[in-house]
């Protein structure tokens, strides 16, 4: 009956330890985008084979193209609109503390806020029975205007941000798993199930890489932090007598060819600190890799038994 209890018990414990070792998800992941991404190449494509339609008169081209590009023009502004909402929520759903995070990343979501409203007016006009061809391409032109000024210089930054605080989140998470099977695992041996040794390496291990990615973690949180800083919140409280002085001072002072070419082999700050995001999540999906590995093992030795 001890014998039927111990194995019961090893069962159990060993059920709890593949259930914390499923795969890691993935936080670099986005929503699904594709059936949206699919209609505006469908549009781009009707739109060329629409030059070469041969069929039609030329106001039945112009009046056929007024409509595809209404269309594709109203796809995209609703891509931008779920994208935004996308980033949205996840500034949201992030766990901050530090009054620079949280300033961030109101910030961030004002600019997100800013490109909600710009796109959904623009769309509230692309259906006017008044708008002729000219009128329609002149609003493209707009919206993409409107984006590089407005939206794309901070995308990057938004999705490095997010990506960081979203893994601290992980990290946290597989700590937690990694402290709850190294209590399995002394359950184990007191049951005589498993030697110490037995797991003691992949233990290390885990121990190792979720340590190594808690510090590259916390680089790129100091150096996304501080460009964003830097670029964005600093920035916009800066004179225009200040810049004036900063773009006189950029004007006079000329690099040498070795900075030159070495300015332009560097990365962005905010790459950089992607490239760290990157490392650190490898780490912990090595953690997760030695946590399969004990699970593994101790199925192993629950047959042997």
């Amino acid at each position: 009956m001890k014998k039927k209890s111990k194995i019961f018990s090893a069962i159990i414990i060993a059920l709890v330890i593949v259930g914390l070792t499923m795969p890691l998800l993935n936080i670099f992941a986005q929503e699904n985008l594709q059936a949206p991404l699919k209609e505006v190449s469908n549009k781009v494509e009707e739109l060329i084979e629409l030059k070469d339609d041969n069929t039609l008169s030329d106001q039945e081209k112009e009046q056929k193209e007024i409509q595809v590009r209404k269309e594709a023009l109203e796809k995209i502004l609703d891509l931008s609109l779920i994208e935004t909402k996308n980033l949205t929520d996840k500034l949201n759903s992030l766990e901050l503390s530090s009054d620079d995070q949280i300033a961030i990343k109101e910030k961030f979501i004002e600019i997100l806020s800013n490109n909600t409203q710009f796109s959904t007016d623009l769309k509230s006009k692309i259906n006017q029975d008044s708008i002729n061809l000219e009128g329609i391409k002149a609003m493209a032109q707009e919206y993409k205007d409107w984006r590089e000024v407005n939206y794309n210089p901070y995308i990057k930054k938004i999705t490095v941000f997010i990506l960081t605080f979203q893994e601290k989140q992980v990290l946290k998470t597989a700590n937690t798993r990694l402290d709850k099977i190294m209590s399995d695992i002394k359950k184990l041996e007191d049951l005589k199930i498993i030697k110490k040794d037995d797991t003691l390496k992949f233990i290390t291990n885990s121990t190792k890489n979720l340590s190594d990615a808690q510090i590259l973690n916390n680089d790129a949180e100091t150096k996304i932090v501080s460009i964003i800083k830097k670029e964005i919140i600093e920035a916009a409280s800066t004179t225009p007598e200040t810049v004036m002085a900063v773009s006189s001072l950029t004007i006079q002072s000329t690099p040498s060819p070795e900075i030159a070419t070495s300015t332009i082999k560097t990365i962005s700050d905010e790459e950089s600190a992607q490239s760290l995001v990157e490392n650190s999540l490898q780490e912990i999906k090595n953690a997760y890799t030695n946590f399969i590995n004990i699970s593994v093992l101790v199925s192993q030795k629950l047959k042997i038994k």
